[in-house]
This record gives structure tokens, sequence and C-alpha cells, in this order.
């Protein structure tokens, strides 16, 4: 283990350490600098980079949210240097062009305006794809929000599950026709789904408001593990909607801590990640199990599978179970058809095996009653 080194000891061998009379935030990542450079931290790897080194992606296309900034610009610039073009979805199209100018890609990404906290927007985008004829070979759903004052959308949604999960389904069930029939889905998520309880009863009968917390419930770390769980959850039921498909959907954790733009919204969340910013993985190196999930030869023909560190993970009992899926994404669908007028074909479930899972839910009721 590397040993800190305390301000006071740094300050005799760096004159140039911040004083007291510097913010927090300055003094703090200017204390990561002298941590990093003094002890050479460098646990975690490998990069995206390294990844996709000697692969080649010519003719192959990604759809990524939340590509202006963090782990999804980043998976954008090496997708791209690989010859895959991508299709850059922001929800701040100057802010997505400015962030891909310089990357020297070329023509290969391409930014499009998609906001997920407007039900109407994704719709909208997933049109202009289609109108497009963009074939889809992978998907990142990377975009998300967390340490937000509770609010809902325009759509009557709490804003964390809309953006980090309902909209984002919304879209893949959008573009679904456009996959190619090797395509794979992957979800940023992360190990904090394992933090959600769910009641017995609430398992059975999920609600709305499980999934889109009311006000007096909320604090933005549950709303944001409730959508982690769901991204685990609709894994668990495109599995079954693609099955003999020959797509693939994946999740995948990036890292803990990793210092994104994710963490903005409050200064206390800001100053955390800031501090555990030596510990953490660097972009590059979170950005890696994600793409790796997206483009490794060792999963193709694989699927329903959670990665951490480019390595297997076993996910919460909660997330793999099946009938809870079909559930939660059942209730999803409703509130997306309430919402957007129109119901999303669900060709996965047969109509017995909706009666069956009908009377399963009756006789758990019953039971924990």
């Amino acid at each position: 283990m590397h040993r800190l080194i305390s301000l006071r000891r740094m300050r005799k061998i760096y004159p140039a350490i911040p004083k007291r009379s510097l913010g927090m935030k300055q003094h703090l990542n200017e204390y990561y600098k002298i941590i990093y450079e003094t002890t050479n931290l460098n646990m975690f790897s490998p990069t995206a980079e390294q990844v996709l080194e000697n692969k080649q992606l010519d003719g192959k296309t990604c759809l990524i949210t939340g590509a202006s900034s963090g782990l999804g610009l980043e998976a954008a610039r090496c997708l791209a240097a690989s010859g895959c073009r991508v299709l850059a979805a922001s929800r701040n199209t100057y802010k997505g062009l400015n962030a891909t100018r310089d990357l020297g890609s070329g023509d290969l990404i391409q930014v499009m305006e998609l906001n997920l906290a407007s039900l109407k927007s994704v719709n909208n985008f997933s049109e202009e794809l289609i109108r497009n004829g963009n074939q889809l070979d992978m998907v990142l759903l990377n975009a998300g929000v967390f340490g937000v004052p509770w609010a809902r959308t325009e759509d009557g949604v709490e804003t964390i599950f809309q953006v980090n999960f309902l909209g984002q389904l919304q879209l893949l069930l959008g573009v679904e026709r456009l996959l190619a029939p090797a395509a794979r889905v992957v979800f940023v998520t992360s190990e904090s789904h394992r933090r959600v309880n769910w009641s017995p009863r609430d398992q059975i009968c999920p609600r709305e408001d499980m999934l889109s917390l009311p006000e007096h419930e909320y604090t933005s770390i549950k709303a944001y593990n409730i959508s982690k769980l769901c991204s685990f959850l609709a894994m668990q039921y495109l599995a079954h909607r693609w099955r003999g498909s020959g797509r693939g959907v994946f999740c995948a954790h990036p890292g803990t801590f990793v210092k994104t733009q994710l963490c903005r919204h409050w200064w206390v969340y800001e100053a955390l990640y800031t501090a555990m910013k030596p510990f953490a993985k660097t972009i590059p190196q979170a950005a890696a199990t994600p793409v790796y999930c997206a483009t490794s030869d060792a999963l193709a023909g694989k699927s329903t599978l959670y990665y951490k560190d480019c390595a297997r993970r076993a996910e919460s009992d909660l997330a793999q179970d099946s009938q809870l899926a079909f559930r939660v994404i059942d209730l999803c669908r409703s509130m997306l058809s309430d919402r957007v007028g129109q119901a999303i074909d669900n060709p996965a479930v047969r109509p017995e095996t909706a009666e069956v899972r009908d009377k399963q839910e009756d006789e758990g009721l019953a039971a924990v009653s």
C-alpha cells in the first residue's frame, strides 16, 4: 500500500501547495495532484484505448448517450479511433460539438440532440434515427444524473429515474428495429444497485412511486440506486425478449468515485469525489469495462452478464430476479404508454405467460397478507 503524505510534509517538498485561502475544490484538486505525482498511484487498468488495441471496427455504428463529457466522450473517442461510426447523443449539442471537435475523428462522430428528461425529445430522436436508417451494432446507455434536488420532469416523473433509466428504456425500445442481428446493448450501471431493499409485497406488486420517488421519500442516492437496479432488471427482460435473436445485453460498472461531471450538482459530492480521486479510476480507465462489453470477441454470442473491471461479477439477488424484471418493466412500459400515448409492443411475453404470472402474483399476495 502506498503511504499518504501529510500536507505539512508535502509543503516542505512542494512550496507551491495552496494555502487555506484557496477554495476547497482548488485545494483538493492540488492535493490530489501532489499525491498522484508523489506516490505514482496507478492501481487500475486497463484503459478503453488498451481494450480496443489492434481492433478494427470499420463499418460498425455505436449509439452512445451522455456522450458530451466523461465516460461517454472517452468511449466515443476510442471507438472512433478504431474506425467505428459514433452517434453521440447529448442534451447540449453545443457542448457536444465543442467536446468532439478536437478528437481528430473526422466525420466518424455525429453529435445529435437528445434530452432524456423529455419523452417527446426521446421520440423525436428515435424517429430521426429510423428515418436515417442507421443500423446499430452497439448501444452504450451511459447518460446519468446524480446529486440533484427532487424535481419532476415535464412528463411528471422524478428526474433521476427518468434520465438514468426510463428515458433510455424508451429510447432503446424505440430504436429496437435498427439493432443489428448481433448487436450489443450495454447499460452503464453501478455496484450501488445492491443497496435497494424492496419488501416481498413490493416485489410482487411494484408501484410507480417505488420507481419515481415522491418528494417525502426522496434522496438523490436512493433514486440513483433504484435507477441502476432497474438497468439490471431491463437486462433480464431484454434477454428474454431477444432470446434466439443473436443480440446481447450487458451491465457494466465503470468504477467507484470516478471524477466526472456526474457529481457537479452539489458541492459536497464534488468535494468528496475530488478527495477520492487519488484512489479511483481515471476516466479512460473507467470507460474500459463498458467498451469491453460492447466490443470484446470473448463475449460474442453471450448475454445477460454483469462486468466490473472487465471481469464477470455476480449481481444482487434482486437484480437476478427475472419475474421481478418482467413486473418492473411492464410497469415502466405502462408509465411510458400513459405519457407518450402509445403502447410498446412486447413480443417476448405470450398471453398464457402473462396469465401465469398474474396467478403467481395473486398467490404471492395471499401468502404475504
